[in-house]
């Protein structure tokens, strides 16, 4: 969470055009490129995906001394939060519990992204014990008849190993007498599950879980248009949203059903109505070095191994790509390189939009044509 200060500072530099003079307000680490399942919506595993991921595909995990260097790095430029996820899983990593025990130390906020079949109560007992703050599993999948269709080339039985891995989870933290990690079920939104998107909210409820967050599905720049949402079906899914919010609602159970109702209106033609300031609050570190701004755009700003991140933060590459994402034909320019359809920043982006939205059109960079 962004203070009022940085804040104040992200609005100055917006104001000049290029120059950040905060830090990201929060930022990503790839932990592991490997995977123990091919989900069919997957930008990197999916059998059905061709997209190139930026960097060293040669290196699959993160050294603890580039996440040493990157945590301490980001946390000297006043960075407090940390999302730790990966092309693959991030259980994989061998030293994934001492990577979460570090940042700790350092008084990061940490979310940690898993698909969750790894979860087991050595595992859970772990991450209660690391004090992790939010544990976000991804489930494509309300049954095991749908995760037979979004997982089709691994067992079957995972989906039910989830559900127990959830539930276990929910009985160890109250033994434990611990309220952390707050568990959040993500819940990408495509052909094969959209009609039973409810049965999400029974899930969540029956395992204890504190948030349910929803996702338009993202085609991987057309690759997987087989599965996306027709009109019609989109029009089915906004209703459903509307029904699901008010019984989450009753049932105290967080959700971000307004930003994903937002996404879904705005559409996947997001660049000719939306400026993008995520060069300003956000970066990514890849498993080798790589550092990137965004991971739907294949733009690599520098690599942690070869310098120091507060200077990659503000570096001709970035400063670059901030101007020209300040307006709706720079975005559109960058054409393939990037997949803005259903951006999941979206929520960030608006609130940034409508600080600054009255001052673009006195801006160098910031006239919206």
């Amino acid at each position: 969470m962004a203070t009022f200060q940085q804040k104040k500072k992200l609005l100055q530099g917006l104001l000049m055009g290029e120059f950040a003079y905060t830090c990201p307000f929060y930022a990503t680490i790839d932990i592991t490129r490997r995977c123990n399942i091919q989900c069919v919506g997957c930008r990197y595993h999916s059998p059905l995906v061709t997209m190139p991921s930026p960097g060293n595909q040669h290196i699959v995990d993160i050294s603890f001394d580039l996440y040493e260097k990157m945590c301490h790095e980001i946390r000297a430029m006043g960075t407090r939060t940390l999302i730790l996820m990966g092309e693959g899983e991030p259980f994989l990593h061998p030293r994934l519990f001492d990577f979460i025990s570090l940042a700790k130390r350092l008084g990061f906020h940490i979310t940690l992204l898993t698909n969750g079949t790894l979860l087991n109560e050595d595992s859970i007992l772990h991450l209660i014990d690391s004090r992790l703050d939010v544990l976000k599993i991804s489930l494509w999948s309300s049954s095991s008849e749908e995760y037979k269709r979004n997982v089709p080339i691994q067992n079957p039985a995972n989906f039910e190993n989830i559900i127990y891995g959830l539930k276990l989870l929910s009985c160890l933290k109250t033994k434990e007498n611990s309220y952390i990690p707050s568990v959040e079920l993500y819940h990408p939104i495509n052909r094969y599950n959209f009609h039973t998107i409810d049965a999400m909210v029974d899930i969540a409820y029956s395992t204890g879980c504190n948030t349910v967050s929803f996702s338009p599905f993202r085609t991987r720049r057309r690759e997987l248009v087989s599965l996306a949402l027709s009109l019609e079906e989109e029009n089915s899914v906004r209703l459903s949203l509307l029904r699901i919010k008010k019984r989450l609602n009753s049932l105290s159970i967080n959700h971000n059903i307004d930003v994903t109702l937002q996404r879904y209106r705005i559409g996947e033609s997001v660049w000719q109505k939306l400026p993008c300031y995520i060069g300003w609050f956000h970066i990514r570190l890849k498993v080798d070095g790589t550092i990137l701004l965004c991971d739907s755009c294949d733009f690599v700003m520098g690599n942690l191994n070869e310098g120091k991140l507060s200077e990659i933060w503000n570096n001709q590459a970035v400063r670059a790509f901030r101007r020209q994402t300040f307006t709706c034909k720079g975005l559109e320019a960058l054409g393939e390189h990037c997949e803005c359809g259903f951006c999941c920043y979206i929520g960030d982006n608006m609130r940034i939009h409508k600080l600054i939205k009255w001052f673009l059109p006195f801006l160098p960079y910031g006239r919206m044509n």
